[in-house]
């Protein structure tokens, strides 16, 4: 079927009840969440129209737990995204398991509304269009506006740019609007960040992710050094409720009785990063700055500041402690056999790579201790023992992959980019099937052959059979490819080209 004849379809779908695109900016309404929620016209009522908010005072101050709430949605969709990369693979009915291998990756993945964690285009599309309304209709007209609340609503546009260009190659900015490549959201998020600085080093920090994507060497490092001047071990990581806005990727790591998100087997001791309802999920810290600053000086061939950075960075991700977790998780396949789960098994990154000890811990078990904001399997000793180039890249690689680890950088670090959402194909008229963003951006050097390499390992039979107490019959685990290496080679960083 053409383009044009499946949306005069859809429009007569729509006319007849399809639900609207509030998302992107038709007749806005907001929905109240969880116990900070502000009702402007102080009726019992969970949504809020355009009139009522015309005859409501403080305005702004009204609006601001809504963009808060949105932020946090938006936040918990970007990082479960991360099932696409090599930091998960999927094993359970909650999500599409084609997610598990990028070129497969379809619109269809992103048709999804704000109750969906796979909705990462609809949320950073009401983000912004939420942002856009508060910062562009209600602040001007709001004289009272305290400048704080405006700077944070223009820190949350920005936050939403800036996701936008990481995740999507192009995506409008307006409803309806024709789309926008991923370098022009890169700069919008640049424009309100640096209007929103008051909200804090956050924004720096937001700043310094933003120009480190387009390559902007100085810019990434005066951002990414005022953040480590505000706070040596600056950390912003906003809580969930545990009953009304949950921490999203503790369904999949916890709460199922069969865990959807299994780790790759050399990353095992980072999982569940997150385990309860109202865990906070990291959006910036000052480990991410040191590792900015660590590219940059290689990039530059200053192999002696990269140590010192990348030492840095990885010293603060050991500081940060553990939390104690009772694990039930039998580490399972789709197809119920056992992964990797007892600390005796050792695991190489690819069949060149050395076997290392200490990536895996024993599952079942009660009183795990597992990093909640940073960890690696990297020493600061080690890297200042590296000597040559190569080395040092993978260990920046490395150190992205693990400290950075379901804070979804990792799509972006490999170059992946997700198509729009359907519906916005589907009803957008600036848009046609093939067009820019409308399929996913895979780079050549992610492999495609086997299918779901970026996951596999090796052996798959490790245990005796399959129920809880079986002998461990191998210990040696060889992953399939290592993605880190692969950067490395294909001289993937930002500051590189």
């Amino acid at each position: 079927m053409r383009p044009g004849r499946r949306k005069t379809i859809d429009k007569k779908l729509s006319a007849a009840g399809r639900p609207a695109r509030f998302a992107f900016g038709a007749g806005l309404v907001l929905a109240t969440v969880g116990c900070e929620a502000v009702d402007p016209t102080r009726v019992n009522n969970p949504r809020t129209t355009d009139a009522d908010l015309a005859e409501a005072a403080d305005l702004t101050e009204a609006l601001l737990p809504g963009l808060r709430a949105q932020f946090a949605r938006m936040i918990n969709a970007y990082v479960v995204a991360e099932v696409i990369t090599d930091n998960y693979s999927i094993h359970g009915t909650g999500i599409p398991v084609d997610l598990d291998e990028p070129r497969r990756v379809t619109p269809d993945y992103v048709n999804s509304t704000g109750t969906s964690v796979t909705g990462v285009y609809w949320n950073v599309q009401e983000l912004r269009a939420l942002a856009d309304f508060v910062i562009d209709e209600i602040a001007p007209n709001d004289p009272g506006a305290p400048p704080a609340l405006i700077a944070e609503a223009r820190y949350y546009r920005g936050m939403a740019f800036l996701t936008m260009g990481e995740v999507f190659s192009y995506a409008p900015h307006e409803e309806d609007g024709t789309p926008q490549p991923s370098e022009t959201a890169l700069a919008k998020a640049i424009g309100d960040l640096e209007a929103g600085a008051d909200f804090g080093p956050q924004a720096d920090a937001a700043l310094a992710r933003a120009h480190r994507l387009l390559g902007d060497a100085g810019a990434a490092a005066a951002a990414a050094n005022a953040v480590l001047s505000s706070a040596s071990d600056f950390l912003f990581a906003p809580s969930y409720d545990e009953q009304l806005l949950t921490n999203a990727p503790v369904t999949f790591l916890v709460l199922r009785a069969l865990q959807d998100m299994q780790p790759l087997p050399r990353l095992d001791f980072l999982d569940p990063k997150y385990t309860e309802r109202d865990s906070a999920i990291p959006v910036a810290k000052a480990e991410e700055m040191h590792l900015i600053l660590a590219e940059i000086a290689l990039a530059a061939d200053d192999m002696a500041g990269a140590r010192t950075r990348l030492a840095s960075a990885v010293r603060l991700a050991g500081e940060r402690g553990t939390v104690f977790f009772d694990e039930i998780d039998e580490r399972r396949n789709a197809d119920l056999s056992l992964r990797p789960r007892s600390s005796n098994i050792m695991v190489r990154a690819d069949a060149d790579s050395p076997f290392r000890a200490g990536l895996v811990l024993d599952r079942p078990g009660e009183g795990l201790s597992i990093p909640g904001v940073s960890a690696t399997s990297l020493s600061a000793d080690s890297v200042a023992a590296l000597s040559s180039a190569d080395e040092l890249w993978h260990s920046l690689w490395l150190a992205r992959q693990e400290i950075l680890f379901l804070e979804g950088r990792r799509l972006a670090d490999l170059g992946i980019k997700l198509p729009m959402m359907l519906r916005e194909i589907d009803q957008n008229d600036n848009i046609d099937e093939g067009d820019p963003g409308t399929l996913p951006v895979v780079p050549g050097h992610v492999p495609q052959d086997p299918r779901y390499a970026m996951d596999i390992y090796t052996p798959r039979a490790l245990y005796n059979g399959g129920d809880p107490g079986v002998p461990l019959i191998e210990t040696r685990v060889t992953i399939h490819v290592d993605m880190n290496k692969v950067l490395v080679d294909s001289n993937a960083s930002p500051f590189s080209h």
